[in-house]
C-alpha cells in the first residue's frame, strides 16, 4: 500500500498549558454563541448535580422513619415515613425533569454552537489567497476542521459542563461520606485515578492514530468515489476497472482496520484489569459500611445513605475521570480547528485602488515561481509588458507555465521572485478586490457549479449580479443563449445530478456557460482567457473569437490552437516557464522556432484532414 506523506502524517498534541487555552476558548465561544442558553443550561445542570446527594439522604430518613415506625407503631411516624417517600419521590422525580430538559436545551446548543464553528472555518478558507488554499497540510487542516466542526467543540463544551455537575455530585456526596470516615472519600478517589490515567494516555494515542492517517482515509474515501460517483462511472465500466479498485479499496481497509484493531485490543485489555483495581476500592468500602452497621455504630438508615453515597460516589468519580478523559480527546481535535483559525495568509494585502499611471498595463520583471516540492519553476525569471488595449496570445505545450501565468496576472498568485505591477503600481500593494474587479477570466479547467445555469452566469460576479437580463446578455456574448434555449427551465434549471430534477451538460456547453460567466463583468479593462474555446466546435470557435475583436479591452489569450490568437497583436512562447520566443504572428511565423514548428503541424492537421 502506497504511504501518505510524513509530512502530513506526524501530528503534535498539545500540551498541557496550549490545552487549557482551548479550553478557555471554547467554553468563551459557547457563551458569545449562546449566553442566554448557556447560563440556563449550567443554572440546571448544578441543580442535576445536587440530586444525588438530596436523594441519598432523604433515602437515610426514611429508612430511620419506617425502622422507628415499625418500633412504635405510631400513626405519626408512619406519616412521617410518606412524608420521606414523597419527598424523594420529589426530588428523583425533579431530576428526571432536569435530565429532559436538558436534552433539549444542548441539542439547541449543538445545533448553534455547530453553525458558529462552521462560520468560522468558512470566514478563515474565504480569507485565504489561491497559495495558502491550495496547500496539502492546509487542505488536511480544513478537512479535520470540517469533519469535527460540529461535534467536537460541542462534545468539549458538554464534557466541560458535565464535569461541573460531577464535580459538585462528588463534593455534596463527600460532605456525606466525610461525616463517616476521611478515608472513605480517599477510597472513591483512589478507586477512579487509574483509569483516568489510563484513558488520558489511551485519547492521545487515539488522537495521533486517527488524524496521522487523514490521508490514508481521504485515499480510502476516493477509491469509494470511483465507484460510486458519476464522473467517472465511464471510464470504469469501460476499463472494468472496478475489481482492482474494489482490491485497492480492501487492502486500505484492511490496514486501516488491523491498526485500529490494534489500539482498541490494547485499551481494552489495560482497560479491564484497572477495573477489576477500582471496583476492588468501592466495594471494600461498601463491605466496610456494612460490617460497622452489623456492628451497632450507624443506624440502618444511615448505612443506607453512606452505601447510597459510595455508589453515587463511584459513578460520580468514575463518570468526572471519564468525562475529563474524553474532553481531553475532544480538546486534541478542537486543536486542529484553532490551528486552522490561527493559520495566516502567506502574502501581505494592500490596499490600493488604482495604479499612479493609469493605461501603462501589466509589467512583469524577472518573475520566478515554484510551487512546493517542485524540483522545476513554473516560471523563470520571466520578463513582460503588456500595455492596456493590448492583444496578447500566449502559447506553450502543457506544463510550460502558462495557467501559472493566468494567476499571477489575475493577483491569484504573488511572485516569489521578481515583480508584477499594474498601472505602475507593485501586486502587492493593490488591494486584492480593486485588482481582481479590474480582470475578467476563463480559468482551465473552468468550474461546473451545482446551482441553476442563471447562477452559474452570476457566478462571473460572485453571485452579487440578480439582473435576469445581464444575465442573458452575457450569455448571448459568450455564446451560451443556444445552451439556454435546451433547457427545460432555461436560467432556473438546476445543472446537477444532486438534484432529482437536474441536468448535466455536455463539455461544450460548460464551457460556454464558462465564457459567459467572463462576459458577465462588463466594468473589467483586462480579459484574460485561458483555453477558453478548448471544448468549443470549430464554427463556435469562429464565432467567439470575431466576438473578441469587438471588445475594447486588454485581451490576454491561452490556447493550444493557433486559431483562437489569430487576433491577437503579439504573441509569446513559453517552453519550460521561460519566454523562448515573442513577436507579431506573422514574424514568429516566418522565423525557426517552436511557434512554426506549431503553426505548420495544425496546418498539416487540418489539410490532411481536409
Amino acid at each position: 500500500m502506497t504511504q501518505a506523506d510524513p509530512s502530513l502524517a506526524h501530528v503534535e498534541a498539545p500540551g498541557f498549558r496550549e490545552a487549557l487555552g482551548y479550553a478557555a476558548r471554547t467554553l468563551a465561544m459557547v457563551w458569545r454563541t449562546t449566553p442566554g442558553l448557556t447560563a440556563l443550561i449550567a443554572a440546571l445542570t448544578i441543580a442535576l448535580a445536587l440530586v444525588p446527594a438530596a436523594a441519598a439522604y432523604i433515602a437515610k430518613l426514611l429508612v430511620d422513619a419506617v425502622v422507628l415506625a415499625i418500633e412504635t407503631q405510631s400513626a405519626a411516624d408512619r406519616q412521617q415515613a410518606l412524608i420521606w417517600v414523597a419527598a424523594e419521590a420529589g426530588v428523583l422525580g425533579a431530576g428526571m425533569a432536569i435530565r429532559r430538559v436538558l436534552v433539549f436545551l444542548k441539542r439547541m446548543l449543538h445545533a448553534r454552537l455547530g453553525f458558529a464553528v462552521t462560520t468560522q472555518i468558512l470566514d478563515k478558507a474565504a480569507g485565504f489567497d489561491l497559495e495558502t488554499i491550495e496547500r496539502a497540510d492546509i487542505q488536511q487542516q480544513v478537512l479535520l476542521a470540517r469533519q469535527h466542526a460540529s461535534a467536537r467543540p460541542y462534545n468539549l463544551a458538554n464534557r466541560l459542563i458535565e464535569s461541573g455537575q460531577h464535580l459538585v455530585t462528588l463534593l455534596s456526596l463527600a460532605v456525606i461520606l466525610f461525616t463517616f470516615s476521611p478515608l472513605a472519600v480517599l477510597i472513591i478517589l483512589a478507586g477512579g485515578l487509574p483509569l483516568f490515567v489510563a484513558e488520558l494516555r489511551f485519547s492521545e494515542s487515539a488522537f495521533r492514530f486517527y488524524t496521522g492517517r487523514t490521508p490514508e482515509m481521504r485515499q480510502r474515501n476516493y477509491w469509494e468515489s470511483l465507484v460510486t460517483a458519476e464522473k467517472p462511472a465511464v471510464e470504469r465500466l469501460h476499463a472494468d476497472a472496478e475489481p482492482a479498485i474494489r482490491e485497492r479499496h480492501s487492502a486500505l481497509y484492511d490496514w486501516l482496520f488491523g491498526e485500529d484493531r490494534k489500539l482498541q485490543a490494547r485499551q481494552t485489555g489495560i482497560g479491564v484489569a484497572l477495573l477489576v483495581i477500582s471496583s476492588t476500592f468501592f466495594l471494600g468500602g461498601k463491605a466496610w459500611v456494612a460490617w460497622v452497621t452489623v456492628l451497632g455504630t450507624i443506624t440502618l438508615g444511615q448505612m443506607t445513605m453512606y452505601a447510597a453515597a459510595l455508589k453515587q460516589g463511584q459513578n460520580s468519580v468514575t463518570n468526572l475521570l471519564a468525562t475529563l478523559s474524553g474532553g481531553f480527546e475532544d480538546l486534541l481535535y478542537v486543536s486542529n480547528l484553532y490551528a486552522l483559525l490561527e493559520t495566516e495568509d502567506a502574502h501581505r494585502r494592500g490596499i490600493a485602488k488604482a495604479g499612479p499611471e493609469p493605461g501603462k498595463g501589466f509589467e512583469l520583471e524577472a518573475v520566478t515561481y515554484t510551487y512546493p516540492g517542485s524540483k522545476r519553476a513554473a516560471l523563470q525569471n520571466v520578463s513582460l509588458n503588456i500595455p492596456a488595449g493590448a492583444r496578447l496570445g500566449i502559447v506553450g505545450a502543457n506544463g510550460s507555465g502558462k495557467t501559472t501565468l493566468v494567476k499571477l496576472l489575475t493577483g491569484l498568485y504573488a511572485p516569489q521572485v521578481g515583480r508584477v505591477a499594474l498601472d505602475g503600481l507593485d501586486a502587492s500593494e493593490w488591494s486584492p478586490e480593486a485588482w481582481l474587479a479590474r480582470t475578467s477570466a476563463v480559468f482551465q479547467p473552468s468550474q461546473r457549479y451545482s446551482l441553476t445555469a442563471g447562477e452559474n452566469i452570476a457566478m462571473g460576479e460572485g453571485l452579487r449580479e440578480t439582473d435576469r437580463a445581464k444575465w442573458l446578455a452575457a450569455a448571448r456574448a459568450g455564446l451560451a443563449e443556444p445552451v439556454l434555449e435546451d433547457l427545460p427551465d432555461g436560467l432556473d434549471t438546476k445543472l446537477s445530478k444532486l438534484f432529482v430534477d437536474g441536468r448535466e451538460l455536455s463539455g461544450g456547453q460548460w464551457q460556454r456557460l464558462a465564457l459567459a460567466r467572463a462576459m458577465l463583468r462588463t466594468g473589467a479593462d483586462i480579459l484574460i482567457l485561458d483555453e477558453p474555446t478548448a471544448a468549443l466546435d470549430p464554427a463556435a470557435e469562429a464565432e467567439f473569437v470575431q466576438s473578441l475583436a469587438d471588445k475594447d479591452v486588454t485581451l490576454i489569450v491561452i490556447s493550444h490552437r493557433l486559431s483562437t490568437l489569430r487576433l491577437c497583436d503579439e504573441i509569446v512562447v513559453l517552453e519550460k516557464g521561460e519566454i523562448v520566443q515573442q513577436g507579431s504572428p506573422s514574424a514568429l511565423a516566418g522565423a525557426e522556432g517552436v511557434y512554426r514548428s506549431l503553426f505548420k503541424e495544425q496546418s498539416d492537421f487540418y489539410r490532411t484532414r481536409d
